[in-house]
């Protein structure tokens, strides 16, 4: 099957593009400069040799979704509460839950994108055992475009929400943080990112699973219109002494 490719609106682009707009122009970068930097960054994308291809699978939330229902549904779990093995068809199977979340998607290519990406496992008898607590959305191989999307989208949003925030703005105080050290060798950045990654795991479980519970709490409780959403992104950092804060 043919996958539709997301676009990038020019509404979502400069939305994306304004917080760095705004730190450019606060560093003493000139609009001029700015425009041409941004067109040299843009001609380097043509010359990355060895990068990993970027795939369009969709609405990257729909996969989101599937594996928290599976993991959380009590109709997807077995008797010790783990997600149990599903088939593509029949009550209460893998087509049930991705039909529910969306009607308009095909479980067969839901189930390929899993597959893909390293979620899901294939199992005895035409079944498909789940084994990431989250979505996964790379490979050696492979990036999946439309988390990739997401994820500058959200930081940048959170960033124009901070710039932007005054006295007088209402809702949440969107915020970021990060820890770091400059004095690592290559040896121990790797087994930084190995220890952040699984501690940021469970971290993110946890925050899964209160999301869940929450949802769940407020089904039917306010019009879908007024339903936001809301979440946490971790990333990891491991930056060349060149591109340090030492040397803007």
């Amino acid at each position: 099957m043919q996958k539709k490719k997301t676009r990038i609106s020019r509404q979502r682009a400069e939305a994306l593009l304004f917080p760095i707009a705004a730190l450019l122009k606060a560093g003493g970068l000139s609009k001029k400069s700015a425009t041409r930097q941004l067109a040299a960054a843009f001609d380097r994308t043509d010359k990355l040799p060895g990068a990993r291809r970027l795939e369009h699978i969709g609405r990257s939330v729909l996969y989101t979704d599937v594996v928290a229902r599976w993991r959380h549904d009590p109709r997807f779990i077995d008797s010790m509460g783990q997600p149990r093995t599903l088939s593509i068809k029949g009550k209460n199977q893998f087509g049930t839950l991705v039909r529910e979340i969306d009607p308009t998607c095909d479980p067969h290519r839901a189930m390929m994108v899993l597959l893909r990406f390293g979620n899901v496992r294939r199992a005895s008898n035409a079944t498909y055992r789940l084994v990431r607590p989250l979505f996964f959305s790379s490979t050696d191989r492979a990036v999946a475009f439309e988390p990739i999307a997401y994820f500058l989208s959200d930081a940048s949003s959170t960033l124009a929400h901070i710039l932007r925030r005054t006295r007088r703005t209402r809702g949440p105080e969107l915020f970021w943080r990060t820890v770091e050290c400059t004095g690592l060798s290559a040896d121990s950045a790797r087994e930084f990112v190995a220890f952040a990654n699984e501690r940021g795991h469970e971290f993110l479980e946890e925050v899964d699973e209160w999301l869940e519970a929450r949802a769940k709490r407020e089904v039917g409780t306010r019009p879908r219109q007024r339903l936001r959403r809301v979440g946490l992104g971790l990333f990891s950092i491991d930056s060349s002494k060149n591109l340090s804060h030492s040397t803007p």
